[in-house]
């Protein structure tokens, strides 16, 4: 009886929780201490819970105008483990065009090692690089130049012969890599190819041209090619994101075979503000 009974309150919370995670009216705090207070996670994905515990206090960032051609984006990075939400660092994007091509240009610096520290000192993991794109919704990469390197926070320099070079171009339907010495040819089928870093851009521009699905092949940190990866929009909802302030966002995600699931939410002005997976968080900063 005591089973049955566990059994029927678990039911009943699940259907509860499926029902509020459709809900299209959930504000920053209202929503997560509610949802959060019982234990019990919405059966069913609902991406923003990961981010509750940030979330709350987050002051949503206001732009009077803002363009999916050219724009320069910074977000904070958060590692996602269990129940913990860990900043790790940060990336910028910037974006202008001249009509025919998008010039990409950006930076990704994070803890190297979770943060691990090594007798006290803190290794970071630099990559930026610039990025010459078609100017369709997928932001087809056409050619690239990026370097990386792990290295000591506070002086900034190659650890241990870290720094790499990464120069490709797409010459059909294959991308040609420069890396070091070697020269690489990688074929990416008859898909559309996009990439990693770029994908924030594309939710933007599916969300300004009312898109609901691409398929895609993705390049993976420029030597990676992931060829069967979809993305769609997933549904659309209001949130109240402080103050009463009512904000519309489009939620697409990003599936596809060696890739975790990961979303995008655009708001109404088609910025990219959050970008969820299982393992980390991209939320934009003010």
């Amino acid at each position: 009886m005591e089973n049955q009974t566990n059994r029927r309150n678990f039911i009943r919370k699940a259907g509860l929780y499926t029902l509020l995670s459709q809900v299209p009216l959930m504000g920053w705090a209202e929503g997560f201490s509610t949802l959060m207070g019982e234990g019990v996670k919405p059966a069913g994905e609902f991406s923003l819970l990961k981010l509750d515990k940030i979330l709350p206090a987050y002051n949503f960032p206001l732009f009077t105008k803002f363009s999916t051609s050219s724009f320069n984006l910074h977000y904070a990075l958060y590692n996602l483990y269990g129940n913990n939400v860990t900043e790790a660092g940060d990336f910028m994007l910037k974006a202008d065009s001249n009509g025919k091509n998008q010039q990409f240009g950006f930076t990704s610096s994070r803890l190297a090692n979770n943060g691990i520290r090594d007798k006290s000192r803190v290794y970071q993991y630099f990559v930026s690089g610039s990025v010459v794109c078609s100017n369709n919704v997928a932001c087809s990469p056409q050619k690239w130049n990026v370097s990386s390197k792990i290295s000591l926070a506070e002086d900034g320099k190659a650890f241990g012969g870290t720094g790499m070079q990464n120069i490709g171009a797409v010459k059909g339907g294959e991308i040609h890599l420069n890396i070091g010495e070697k020269e690489i040819r990688k074929s990416f089928g008859t898909r559309t190819l996009s990439w990693k870093w770029g994908l924030i851009a594309v939710a933007q521009k599916m969300a300004e041209a009312s898109v609901p699905e691409q398929q895609l092949a993705i390049l993976d940190e420029f030597d990676a090619i992931y060829s069967k990866q979809v993305m769609k929009l997933r549904r659309k909802v209001t949130l109240d994101c402080g103050n009463q302030r009512m904000i519309d966002f489009k939620v697409f995600e990003l599936t596809g075979d060696g890739v975790i699931p990961t979303v995008y939410w655009v708001d109404h002005m088609n910025r990219t503000v959050f970008v969820i997976s299982g393992m980390e968080a991209y939320v934009l900063k003010v």
